[in-house]
C-alpha cells in the first residue's frame, strides 16, 4: 500500500444533517374510554416525554387528543400534524372512511391504526387496510408509541440519512401485527440503550446527541417480495436481518419463506448477521448450516436473547478478538482499546477478522461510518504481509481518533484522555475570555486550507485543557473563601488560604488522570470571564504559572499542577486585579476565573526549555512609518519565551506586510541599542513549586551565549563587527551577538511574516474587528502555535474632532501618533518627569514617586496628564519607567517621549499599554529625534509647581486642559 491519505470528514460526519423529518406534533383520535385505557389518566404527552427522558432522547413530541373523527378532521384543517394515530372507535365514521378523509386534507401525514384486539384488525376490509400507513396492536406497553414514532421517522429519513452519512439498517420481516407490535418496541428500546452506551465515547455533548441520530434505522416487511426489495436496495448498509420463518411468498403463506430468504442473503453476502425467530422450536434444526442464529418466540428470555444477538452479532458490544478456531484473544471496549489490541493480537487473528470485514461491521454499528468505509474495501491481498496490514489498521484508527477531536471542544474523560488530546473542557460554565479565544481558534484553524507555500508547517493551538468557571465557583463555595477574597486581605494572606483549600473531588480525579498522562512543561494560564473581551482585555492582570512538570512521581506533578491552578484563582483577588477593577463598572464579586492548562511550546536544552521565538502581532498598526499603512499590521518578536515582548523589553518590531523594513535597525548604532540581548527560558531544574508573589520565579533570564550554546541563536542571530562598525547576518563571525531575525525575515528560514499576515487577516475577518494574537514558534517541529487571540481594544468614535493649524502651533503637546478619540475634559493636573533630572539608573525610584502623587490624586478624585521618557510600564527599567497600574491609576492622558540621550521605541504591544488603552486613557508618543510631535518644556517650566520631588514636577492649572484626540 502507498502512503495513507486521510481525506474523509470525521468531526461529526454530517450527523448534524441527519433525521431532517421529526415527529413533533401527534394527533390522537381516541374516545375518552379508549384514551383512559390507553394512558390511565389522559397524560399522554407526559408519558411520552417520560419515555424520551428515560432514553435521553430530545424533541419529545406533543400529543393533541380528540375524541371523534369529525373533531380530528376539523383539527387537521386548522393545524399541521406530523402523525395521526387513531383507535378503532372514532364515532359514527368507520376508520377506513376516516383515513381516506384525513388523507384528502393532509396527504403527507401518516395515518396509523392502534387497535386493542387482533379481532378488530381481522375485521378490517382490505380496502380500509390499504388506506392506513400502518397497523399496530396495543399490548399494554406505552413504548409502542415510541416504536410507532421512530418507525415513521425511519421510513421518512432512511434514504436521506444513508446518502448523508451512510447510516445502517435493520430489516425486520414479520407478517403478524401482534409480533410486530411486540418486536418493534423491544428492538427500538435496545437500539436506544446500546446507542447511549456508545454515546459515552462522544467527545462532547453535541457529539453525543448527534451520534444518537446516526443509530441504525429499522425497516419492516410483511412478505417475501417486499423483504427482498428492501434487501436489494439497502444491502450495502445492512447491519442485520431479523426474519420469521413463515410469511407470504408469491401471494401464499410459505412455511419456509424465511429459510429461502436467508439462503439468498447469505449467497449475496455470507457475513450478514441473520436472526431467524419462530414459535416452532423444530426450526432450529432447519437453520443449522445456514450461518444464522435461531431465536424461539416463546422463550422466557426473549428480550435477553435479542440483546445478545445485537451485541454479539451486530457489533453493539465489545469487539471480541478471536482466532480462526474460535479461541479468545481479547476484547476491545472502544476505539482506544481496539488500537491497543491491534498492536498485540496474533497475525492469524487480524487476518481472520479483516477477511470477514468484522472491523468495519463493528464500526458501522458504533456509527463510526467514516472509519468503517475507510477499512471496508481494504483487502489483505493489498499488503505484503499481515504485519503491514496491522500497521495500516493501527495508523488509520489512531489518526481517526485524533481527527475526531481536532477543532472540537471535547469533554474531559478519564477513559479517553491522552497527552495528545487537542482541546478538552473540564467542568461546566464559561471558558473565560482566553479559553473562548482558544476554543474559537481550535475550531477555526481545523477548517482552514493553508497555502502550499507553508507545506510542512503546522499552524495550531497547543494542546489545552480548559478548567471551566463552574469549578472556580465550586472551589470558592466549598472552601468558604468568598468573605476572605472580597475583604482587604493582603495578597500573601489570600495565596496562603487558597493554597490550603481543596479542589472539588471530581476535578481532582480528572487532574490526577492528566498528571499521569502528561509529562511535558505546562503553562497554567488565567482565563477570567472578563479577560480578552472587546472592551476589557485584562492583559497581564492575572497570573500565569509555568511548570517544568518533569518530576518522576505523578503525585508530585499533580500537587504542583493543583497548586498552580489555585494560585491563578488567588490572582483573581490580588491587589493588582482590585486596582484594575476599581476603574471598571464591575463589582469584584462579578468576576469568575477559568483556567487554561496548556502544553508549553518549545524544546529542551539541558535544564532549560523555551520556544525558538515568540511574540505578539496586531492587525492594526497605530504607529505606521515609512509608507506602511495602519492596516498592514505590526508584530513584536523575540527569541525565547514571550515574556520579553509582553513586559516591554527589547524585541524586534516589524510589519508582516514589509518584513524587511526594520526602522529601529536603520544603523549599526541603533541595532546595538535596540536589539534583544537576553531571553527568557523555563528552568527545568526548578522542581519545588511554591506559591510566590512572582509567577516568573522559575524563569531564567539568559544572555545570548546560552542560546548559541543551545543552537537556537543561528536562525535569528547576527554579529556586530566593531572593526568596520557593521552588523552581519548570521553568527559565523567573531563579535557580539545580536537578535535581528535576519535569516527568518530575509531568507525565509521560517515563513513567519507571511504566516502572521495570513493569521491576522483571517482573524480580523472572523472576529469582525482588528485583533491581537500571541504566538510561539518551534522551528524544529515546523510549528506555528497561536497561544491567544483577542479583539484589539478601541472605544467608539463619537463626534468629529478638529484641530486647525493655529491651534496646533499653540499646543503644549502635539503628536501625529496617538491612541484614543474624542475630547478629554476635566484634566487640570500635569505630572511630568523633568528632563534634566531623569536618570535611567533610577527609574524605579521615579515610579515610586509617581505612585505617591497618584495616591494623593485618587483620594482627591482628580485625574492627571502624565509625561515621561521611554516605555511606560516596561518590566525592563532601562527602557522606561516600570510603573504598575496602581501607580498611574489617576492618569487620564499619558505621553511617552524621547530625550536627547534616551531614544526608545514606542511600547505598543505590551500588556500594560493594552490595558491602558482599554480604559479609554489617551496615549501619545512624541519622538523629538524624528520630529514626530512636540512638548513645550519651556511652557511647562514656567508654570507654578503644585509640588516637586527629586524627579517630578506636579502643576495644577487654573482651568482644565483642552485635550483632543482624533482617532
Amino acid at each position: 500500500m502507498g502512503e495513507t491519505i486521510f481525506d474523509y470528514e470525521v468531526q461529526f460526519g454530517g450527523f448534524d444533517r441527519l433525521m431532517p423529518f421529526r415527529v413533533r406534533e401527534i394527533l390522537l383520535v381516541a374516545s375518552p374510554y379508549d384514551a383512559f385505557i390507553f394512558s390511565e389518566d389522559d397524560r399522554l404527552t407526559e408519558l411520552i416525554f417520560s419515555e424520551y427522558l428515560d432514553l435521553n432522547l430530545r424533541y419529545a413530541p406533543r400529543v393533541t387528543r380528540v375524541s371523534s373523527a369529525a373533531e380530528a378532521l376539523e383539527r387537521l384543517r386548522q393545524d399541521r400534524f406530523d402523525l395521526l394515530i387513531t383507535m378503532m372507535r372514532v364515532g359514527p365514521m368507520d376508520v377506513g372512511a376516516f383515513a381516506l378523509a384525513a388523507k384528502e386534507i393532509a396527504p403527507k401525514t401518516p395515518v396509523v391504526l392502534l387497535a386493542y384486539s387482533q379481532l378488530d384488525i381481522q375485521r378490517l376490509a382490505e380496502e380500509d387496510r390499504a388506506r392506513l400507513d400502518d397497523v399496530f396492536l396495543w399490548l399494554g406497553d406505552i413504548k409502542i408509541l415510541l416504536a410507532i414514532i421512530k418507525h415513521i421517522e425511519d421510513q421518512r429519513n432512511i434514504d436521506h440519512d444513508i446518502e448523508c452519512a451512510g447510516v445502517q439498517t435493520i430489516i425486520l420481516i414479520e407478517d403478524s401485527v401482534r409480533f410486530t407490535s411486540y418486536y418493534l418496541p423491544l428492538i427500538y428500546t435496545e437500539l436506544m440503550g446500546q446507542t447511549q452506551k456508545l454515546m459515552a465515547e462522544g467527545v462532547n455533548l453535541t457529539h453525543k446527541l448527534l451520534r444518537m441520530r446516526a443509530r441504525p434505522k429499522i425497516l419492516q416487511a410483511a412478505n417475501f417480495e417486499e423483504a427482498w426489495r428492501l434487501y436489494l436496495r439497502y444491502h450495502s448498509n445492512l447491519l442485520c436481518l431479523i426474519t420469521d420463518i413463515q410469511f407470504p411468498r408469491d401471494g401464499k403463506l410459505d412455511p419456509e419463506a424465511g429459510l429461502e430468504l436467508i439462503k439468498r442473503v447469505k449467497r449475496e453476502n455470507p457475513d450478514t448477521p441473520v436472526l431467524l425467530q419462530s414459535s416452532d422450536s423444530a426450526a432450529a434444526r432447519k437453520v443449522e448450516g445456514l450461518g444464522a442464529t435461531f431465536l424461539d418466540k416463546s422463550s422466557q428470555n426473549l428480550v435477553q436473547d435479542i440483546r445478545d444477538f445485537l451485541m454479539e452479532q451486530c457489533g453493539f458490544g465489545d469487539f471480541s478478538f478471536r482466532l480462526p478456531d474460535g479461541g479468545h484473544v481479547g476484547r476491545a471496549r472502544d476505539l482506544h482499546s481496539l488500537v491497543e489490541l491491534l498492536k498485540t493480537a496474533p497475525e492469524e487473528c487480524i487476518a481472520y477478522h479483516s477477511s470477514r470485514n468484522h472491523f468495519s461491521k463493528w464500526l458501522m454499528a458504533r456509527t463510526e461510518f467514516e472509519l468503517a468505509y475507510r477499512l471496508r474495501p481494504v483487502q489483505i491481498s493489498q499488503f505484503n504481509d499481515v504485519g503491514e496490514l496491522r500497521h495500516y489498521l493501527i495508523d488509520t484508527t489512531s489518526h481517526f481518533l485524533h481527527q475526531t477531536q481536532v477543532g472540537v471542544v471535547a469533554d474531559f474523560s478519564t477513559r479517553f484522555f491522552t497527552d495528545n488530546s487537542p482541546f478538552v473542557k473540564l467542568g461546566g460554565g464559561s471558558f473565560g475570555g482566553k479559553g473562548r479565544g482558544l476554543a474559537f481558534l481550535n475550531s477555526f484553524l481545523s477548517r482552514r486550507t493553508f497555502s502550499r507555500r507553508w507545506e510542512g508547517i503546522y499552524v495550531r493551538v497547543p494542546n489545552s485543557v480548559v478548567i471551566a468557571a463552574d469549578i472556580f465557583d465550586a472551589f470558592m463555595d466549598q472552601n468558604k473563601l468568598r468573605p476572605l477574597a472580597l475583604s482587604d486581605a493582603t495578597d500573601a494572606e489570600i495565596r496562603d488560604s487558597f493554597s490550603r483549600a481543596a479542589l472539588p473531588e471530581e476535578t481532582l480525579r480528572a487532574l490526577e488522570t492528566f498528571a499521569q498522562k502528561v509529562e511535558q512543561p505546562l503553562a497554567v494560564r488565567s482565563s477570567s470571564m472578563m479577560e480578552d473581551s472587546h472592551v476589557l482585555p485584562f492583559a497581564g492582570v492575572y497570573e500565569t504559572y509555568m511548570l517544568p512538570n518533569n518530576h518522576p512521581a505523578a503525585s508530585v506533578r499533580l500537587e504542583q499542577l493543583t497548586l498552580a491552578i489555585k494560585m491563578v484563582y488567588a490572582s483573581t483577588f490580588s491587589q493588582k486585579a482590585r486596582n484594575y477593577l476599581a476603574a471598571m463598572p464591575h463589582l469584584r464579586e462579578q468576576e469568575k476565573m477559568a483556567v487554561v492548562v496548556q502544553h508549553l511550546v518549545g524544546q529542551t536544552h539541558g535544564d532549560r526549555y523555551y520556544p525558538s521565538f515568540s511574540g505578539v502581532a496586531q492587525s492594526y498598526n497605530y504607529y505606521p512609518v515609512g509608507g506602511i499603512k495602519p492596516t498592514d499590521g505590526l508584530a513584536y518578536v523575540a527569541l525565547g519565551l514571550g515574556r520579553t515582548v509582553v513586559e516591554g523589553r527589547r524585541s524586534l518590531s516589524f510589519s508582516p506586510a514589509f518584513p524587511q523594513k526594520l526602522y529601529q535597525f536603520s544603523s549599526a548604532r541603533e541595532i546595538l541599542v535596540n536589539a534583544q540581548r537576553e531571553f527568557f527560558a523555563l528552568d527545568l531544574g526548578w522542581r519545588d513549586f511554591r506559591p510566590d508573589a512572582d509567577s516568573g520565579a522559575n524563569l531564567l533570564s539568559l544572555d545570548l551565549e546560552a542560546a548559541e550554546e543551545d543552537g537556537t541563536l543561528a536562525p535569528v542571530g547576527s554579529t556586530y563587527s566593531a572593526e568596520n562598525d557593521r552588523v552581519y547576518d548570521g553568527i559565523f563571525r567573531k563579535g557580539p551577538r545580536l537578535v535581528t531575525f535576519a535569516n527568518v525575515l530575509k531568507s525565509d528560514v521560517f515563513p513567519l511574516a507571511s504566516l502572521l499576515a495570513w493569521t491576522l487577516e483571517v482573524g480580523e475577518q472572523a472576529v469582525g474587528c482588528p485583533v491581537e494574537i500571541e504566538f510561539a514558534v518551534d522551528i524544529y517541529r515546523n510549528e506555528f502555535n497561536i497561544l491567544q487571540i483577542r479583539p484589539m481594544v478601541s472605544w467608539g468614535q463619537s463626534k468629529e474632532v478638529k484641530l486647525d493649524p493655529a491651534e496646533q502651533e499653540r499646543a503644549v503637546c502635539y503628536s501625529h501618533k496617538a491612541l484614543g478619540h474624542g475630547q478629554f475634559a476635566g484634566i487640570s493636573d500635569i505630572v511630568y518627569v523633568v528632563p534634566e533630572r531623569f536618570d535611567v539608573a533610577k527609574t524605579r525610584l521615579i515610579a515610586r514617586e509617581i505612585g505617591q502623587i497618584n495616591e494623593r490624586l485618587k483620594k482627591e478624585g482628580r485625574g492627571c496628564m502624565l509625561i515621561g521618557p521611554g516605555r511606560w510600564g516596561s518590566a525592563d527599567s532601562s527602557l522606561g519607567i516600570p510603573v504598575n497600574w496602581r501607580e498611574i491609576s489617576a492618569a487620564r492622558l499619558i505621553v511617552e517621549t524621547t530625550l536627547e540621550n534616551f531614544d526608545v521605541e514606542p511600547s505598543f504591544g505590551t500588556h500594560f499599554l493594552h490595558n491602558v488603552v482599554a480604559l479609554g486613557i489617551g496615549y501619545l508618543t512624541v519622538r523629538h529625534m524624528d520630529e514626530e510631535g512636540k512638548i513645550d518644556w519651556d511652557w511647562l517650566g514656567r508654570q507654578k509647581a503644585f509640588e516637586e520631588t527629586s524627579f517630578l514636577r506636579h502643576i495644577r492649572l487654573d482651568k482644565p486642559l483642552d485635550v483632543r484626540i482624533d482617532g
